[in-house]
């Protein structure tokens, strides 16, 4: 007799989702970390100092309330909760403007107004289309399994669908720079639309859609990151399964042609009578399973798997005061707002620092966005403190050595410092308590499997998007080994704080064994206008 019908491996946000799915259905599921605490991408601890609390990885859950998630796993009866602040983009530039984003379309529009009346109507018309009108296509794409383009075309028709698909055509700077004519409006949602990748090739249009639906979705868990993970777990323990900690798989064992369980790096033997997902990244779960049983140009694709050329750099502080923006004067509703951008001028700026990312040097432009988290949910930090975070973007092997990460910590803390403050007015030393530069080489050292610094476990590039993440044969986490799934950020449309690669996963495992849900899965993209 089996020990489990079915072994995850990884105990990240995704392999907690396809865990908590199947736990519904009475399969008896266990969990397997590496790592002494569970959450992955999403792990929230105290680098700065004690009652600081940090998400490590992601911190901004995109788009929660369209997704299945909440209402199919009851995640609020199992403790998780969010906040969505009505204040959600911002982009402040050193001449003291800057641009405001509100989940009020109107006060949005207005913000952009001040700068571009035709940029705001242009607002208001792609608000409606994809924020409203078509979220619910939109959703259908995120939550089932990627489509090859012809497929995509016989679903979608109509001049709306066109206009969808054809931004696959273009790249993000054109499509942004198509829409708006405002410098800074360019520059802000440039800067948006990159927070995934800084690759701007001809095809990386295509996510454009996806990510400006979510705009104003941006929520932030109560009490961290860590809430939706713990929730999940809650569930696979209710349902009498078991996540288990400081856990190590290093093989995938195969009988047969079908996966029947997992060794342990201590050579303990755990089987599993109908299936084993994994979570971890795609080249390291095809290792585990066995080069062999892959086709050739699949392994092919993953020796050649490009990590992306910028890595997730967080500077975090331990404040006594959020921070105060010198844009202030110009819309004090900046200091509500959720994610700040600020660091790039103009699209020539924009370009620098992702050259620079590209050619592995510190950028001399330094830019990206954060937040202060404490500032919308009190738990974050003590009570009269503060914690806030910024990403600039950056490389891993940075000036040409990642080693330079732990040389050199100290100067890049100081310079990423110095450049927040050339925007917050009160980052002074009176009232920060604390800073932490957590590096992609910290990330390599807490999670092996985000390779390089990876987050998104691969860049987001045409050629590792959609049916590509990682390869026609594994994208829609299915795998040519019979009873071997893949669930997490490198398939499919992985790589964002969204459970999709989890919940495709446990829904192909559910048809394929003949399994009972008790959620009506997502509807097949469909279109006609």
């Amino acid at each position: 007799m089996a020990d489990y019908d079915g072994i995850i491996i990884g105990a990240g946000h995704n392999g907690l989702t396809t865990a908590a799915y199947l736990s519904r259905t009475g399969q008896k599921i266990a969990v397997l970390e590496a790592n002494p605490q569970i959450g992955g991408g999403t792990a929230t601890e105290e680098p700065a100092l004690p009652g600081h609390r940090a998400n490590l990885h992601a911190s901004f859950f995109m788009g929660l309330g369209h997704a299945p998630l909440m209402r199919d796993l009851e995640l609020q009866r199992f403790g998780f909760s969010y906040v969505e602040p009505e204040v959600q983009q911002a982009g402040t530039f050193r001449d003291g403007s800057c641009v405001v984003i509100h989940k009020d379309l109107e006060k949005t529009c207005a913000s952009l107004a001040r700068f571009s009346q035709r940029d705001a109507d242009t607002f208001r018309d792609l608000y409606h289309r994809y924020v409203e009108e078509m979220r619910p296509l939109l959703v259908s794409l995120m939550y089932n399994a990627p489509l090859p383009l012809d497929q995509l075309q016989d679903r979608l028709s109509g001049p709306k669908a066109k206009e969808l698909l054809g931004h696959a055509q273009h790249d993000l700077f054109s499509v942004v720079s198509e829409y708006f004519d405002d410098d800074r409006i360019r520059t802000l949602f440039t800067s948006y639309m990159h927070v995934i990748t800084t690759e701007n090739v001809p095809g990386s249009g295509m996510v454009f859609p996806g990510i400006f639906a979510n705009v104003t979705g941006f929520t932030l868990p109560v009490g961290g990151a860590i809430a939706y993970p713990l929730a999940c777990a809650r569930i696979v323990a209710a349902s009498g399964g078991t996540v288990r900690t400081d856990t190590r798989v290093r093989e995938i064992t195969v009988t047969g042609g079908r996966a029947t369980g997992v060794v342990l790096d201590d050579g303990t033997t755990l089987t599993a009578d109908r299936f084993v997902a994994s979570s971890i990244d795609t080249p390291t779960t095809v290792a585990m399973a066995g080069r062999d049983l892959f086709d050739d140009a699949v392994t092919e694709k993953l020796d050649n798997w490009h990590w992306g050329n910028h890595s997730l750099v967080t500077l975090h502080l331990a404040l006594k005061q959020a921070p105060i923006y010198k844009a202030r004067d110009f819309d004090p509703d900046i200091d509500a707002a959720y994610n700040v951008f600020f660091g790039m001028e103009d699209l020539d700026e924009v370009r620098s620092c992702f050259a620079d990312c590209e050619a592995k040097r510190f950028p001399d432009v330094l830019m990206g966005n954060g937040a202060c988290n404490s500032a919308f949910d009190p738990s974050y930090a003590p009570a009269g403190r503060h914690s806030a975070f910024w990403w600039p973007f950056a490389p891993y092997a940075v000036d040409g050595d990642a080693a330079n990460w732990d040389e050199k910590r100290a100067d890049y803390t100081q310079r990423i410092l110095e450049r927040w403050r050339d925007y917050a007015v009160n980052l002074g030393d009176d009232n920060v308590d604390a800073t932490y530069l957590y590096t992609p080489l910290d990330i390599e050292r807490h999670n092996t499997n985000m390779i390089q610094g990876a987050v998104r476990m691969g860049a987001y590039i045409p050629s590792q998007l959609g049916v590509n993440r990682p390869h026609p044969q594994l994208s829609g986490t299915r795998t040519p080994v019979e009873g071997l799934y893949i669930c997490g950020s490198g398939v499919g449309n992985g790589g964002g704080m969204n459970g999709a690669p989890g919940y495709i996963a446990a829904n192909a495992i559910v048809d394929d064994l003949g399994l009972t849900r008790d959620w009506t899965p997502v509807a097949q993209p469909e279109w006609r206008d």
